[in-house]
């Protein structure tokens, strides 16, 4: 989609009406992969440390050389139930990244890619100004996401920088 000739995305969690993000101004060469939708690891693991949930996005671009992990919630979450989501998705990423190396002989796919983790909560909801709480340093790692809340559109820049 396109919003002002630039590139748009709408990330929608198909279980939650209402529940979107739209995210502006991505890079035309961006990958958005469904996670909820194209992996799961329940046949393999109980579950009970948390280790078969994933987030619900991942965006990649070779253009800026970035993997965004997204974890979407229409109301406020537990931070520590958000970074097992976080941490299952770079779980499932790593998988991917196996499966490159070891069929198809590329071993070096997406290894130098900067990670950034965002968690984004109070979708849907009555609109409010957007807030944006950031850790310390980068959010480039499950245990520190960029939490935003009350958004429903904002800058690729803003969640990729």
């Amino acid at each position: 989609d396109h919003y002002n000739g630039k590139k748009k995305v709408t990330l929608r969690e198909p279980q939650t009406e209402n529940s979107y993000l739209e995210l502006h101004n991505v890079p035309y060469d961006s990958l958005v992969i469904d996670l909820d939708s194209a992996f799961s690891n329940d046949n393999f693991f109980q579950g009970s440390q948390g280790e078969c949930k994933r987030a619900d996005f991942i965006i990649v671009s070779e253009d800026i050389k970035k993997i965004v992990f997204i974890e979407m919630k229409r109301a406020t979450a537990p931070l520590k139930n958000i970074i097992k989501q976080l941490k299952g998705s770079l779980c499932a990423f790593e998988y991917t990244q196996s499966i490159i190396k070891h069929f198809f002989g590329k071993n070096d796919y997406l290894r130098d890619y900067e990670h950034r983790y965002v968690s984004v909560t109070q979708t849907g909801l009555k609109k409010r100004k957007t807030e944006m709480t950031p850790t310390a340093g980068r959010h480039d790692a499950p245990e520190k996401p960029l939490k935003l809340s009350w958004a429903n559109q904002i800058q690729f820049k803003m969640i990729a920088a």
